[in-house]
C-alpha cells in the first residue's frame, strides 16, 4: 500500500488513476507536471549563470578598487561630548586631513564618535588619489558570498514565479469548474427537487 504523502503527491501530479478527473482536471495536472519539469530545468541552466554574472561583476570591482587603502584622519575639530547619558554612540563628520596614497595632502569631513578629540587620529578609506570611497574595498569572499546569495536568490525567483504561475492556473481551473457546476445544476437541479418520494 503506498504512502499517504506517495498517494497525495500522485494526485497531485493527476498520476493516481482516478476515473472520475474530467478533462480539465487532467489539464490542470498536466500543466504541473510541466511547471515541476520547468522548475527542473531551469534551476541548474539560470542559477550558474546568474552566480557566475554577480561573481564576475564583483571581482571586476575586487581589482578596481586594489589601490584602495586605509589612512589616518586628523581631526581639526573635536566631536561634541556625551550629554546625560545619551549620544555615546553618536557619529559627526568633522574637518580633518590626511595623506593620499599617492603621497598628496588632503582634507574633508570625516565620520567620528562622540567625544574624539581635535588632533586625534580617525581612520578612513580612501582611494589613490585620496578621496573618501565611504566604506572599505570589495574582497574575494564578499565576491564568493554575493554569487552565493546571488544563487539562492535564482532558486527564490524561480520557484516563487512557478508558483504564482500555479496559482493563477489553479484559479482559472475552479472559475471554470464553478461555469460547468452551474451549468450542470441548472439542468439537473430541477429533476432532484420536483422528485416526489413516497409518502409525500
Amino acid at each position: 500500500m503506498a504512502h499517504p504523502l506517495v498517494r497525495r503527491c500522485a494526485g497531485w501530479l493527476g498520476a493516481d488513476g482516478n476515473p472520475l478527473r474530467r478533462r480539465m482536471d487532467r489539464f490542470e495536472a498536466a500543466a504541473r507536471v510541466l511547471l515541476v519539469a520547468a522548475f527542473l530545468v531551469a534551476v541548474p541552466l539560470l542559477v550558474p549563470a546568474a552566480g557566475r554574472d554577480v561573481y564576475m561583476a564583483a571581482m571586476r570591482q575586487v581589482r578596481q578598487q586594489q589601490s584602495w587603502r586605509e589612512v589616518n584622519a586628523v581631526l581639526l575639530q573635536s566631536a561634541p561630548r556625551q550629554i546625560l547619558g545619551f549620544g555615546s554612540m553618536s557619529t559627526y563628520w568633522l574637518p580633518a586631513r590626511w595623506r593620499a596614497p599617492d603621497g598628496a595632502a588632503r582634507t574633508g569631513d570625516v565620520p567620528a564618535r562622540t567625544g574624539t578629540l581635535s588632533g586625534q587620529a580617525v581612520p578612513v578609506w580612501v582611494d589613490w588619489s585620496g578621496r573618501q570611497t565611504g566604506h572599505q574595498p570589495m574582497t574575494a569572499g564578499l565576491a564568493r558570498i554575493r554569487m552565493a546569495l546571488a544563487e539562492f536568490g535564482t532558486v527564490v525567483g524561480i520557484g516563487l514565479t512557478l508558483l504564482a504561475l500555479a496559482g493563477l492556473l489553479a484559479m482559472a481551473m475552479n472559475r471554470r469548474r464553478m461555469t460547468y457546476w452551474a451549468m450542470e445544476w441548472a439542468s439537473f437541479g430541477p429533476r432532484w427537487t420536483t422528485r416526489r418520494w413516497p409518502g409525500n
